[in-house]
């Protein structure tokens, strides 16, 4: 039995598959600053592999998406892999690590995305909105669950960015990935 230091090692092939997952990306996941002295000393960079590996969380060893194989969450195999799920995605244990790396991945995509296609509805929040990525994100998300409204669930992106956001991991994931990525300079000052 793995001590308790042990519990939430990441193995060799776990750390591999992380890596390269996040080398596609380049994820930062240094907590965001909190004030300007932040700016200056706090981490610069850490990891996706580091991030999933630090956070106290229960990850199975394999779960469904390792065994076959699936390379990346997307659109068309998140459903059936995930959301249908009896068990609740946010179970300890119940997602592999490199699952929750994946998971990470297509809910920054899925982000990217929706606020893509807000910013390109010309639906606008007004200049000092826009320059708060807060503020922007969230009216990317209403954006996008107006979009996918009528969808099924198995196609209803905004479904699919939901159920993600559940997990813990995955929610802390995300929201410090596209902090880094999306954020305006004026972000840095608002924190």
């Amino acid at each position: 039995m793995a001590s308790s230091d042990d519990q939430y090692r990441l193995n060799s092939r776990q750390r591999r598959e992380i890596d390269q997952i996040g080398q596609k990306f380049q994820f930062n996941l240094a907590p965001p600053p909190s004030s300007l002295d932040e700016i200056t000393t706090g981490p610069k960079f850490v990891s996706l592999t580091d991030f999933i590996e630090q956070f106290d969380w229960e990850y199975s060893d394999l779960d469904i998406v390792d065994r076959r194989e699936i390379k990346h969450l997307a659109a068309e195999n998140f459903w059936p892999y995930i959301g249908k799920s009896e068990v609740p995605l946010e179970e300890p244990g119940h997602l592999s690590a490199v699952t929750v790396a994946k998971g990470i991945e297509y809910g920054v995509n899925l982000l990217g995305c929706f606020i893509e296609g807000y910013v390109g509805s010309n639906q606008a929040l007004g200049k000092e909105a826009e320059a708060h990525f807060g503020k922007m994100t969230q009216a990317a998300l209403e954006f996008a669950r107006g979009s996918f409204a009528t969808c099924s669930e198995e196609h209803n992106w905004y479904e699919h960015f939901q159920l993600l956001m559940r997990h813990p991991v995955i929610n802390a994931g995300v929201q410090i990935a596209a902090w880094h990525h999306y954020r305006l300079p004026e972000d840095l000052l608002s924190t």
